[in-house]
């Protein structure tokens, strides 16, 4: 697997968590960018995640070389950052 491929792998999980963290509602105080914005900006940081996540998922390279849980993990973040935003 390539460098590249592997950057994308590992960054698709960080969005997905990420995206997660925002679904789930519940922010550490002590992460202070997220601790201060407001709802609509982070829907706006859930709708980029989610609009990352979607464009990897559409493509053959990625999908063809990502395990079944890194499949179902960044699926579950979509559902999951496609239900917070409503």
């Amino acid at each position: 697997m390539s460098e590249k491929i592997a950057i994308s792998i590992s960054t698709a999980l960080t969005v997905a968590a990420f995206v997660n963290k925002l679904a789930s509602g519940v922010i550490d105080p002590s992460d202070l960018r997220l601790a201060t914005e407001n709802i609509f900006e982070r829907k706006t940081h859930t709708i980029r995640g989610i609009s990352h996540l979607k464009r990897l998922m559409s493509q053959t390279w990625f999908t063809d070389v990502i395990d079944v849980d890194q499949f179902t993990t960044i699926n579950d973040a979509i559902v999951a950052g496609e239900d917070y935003i409503g």
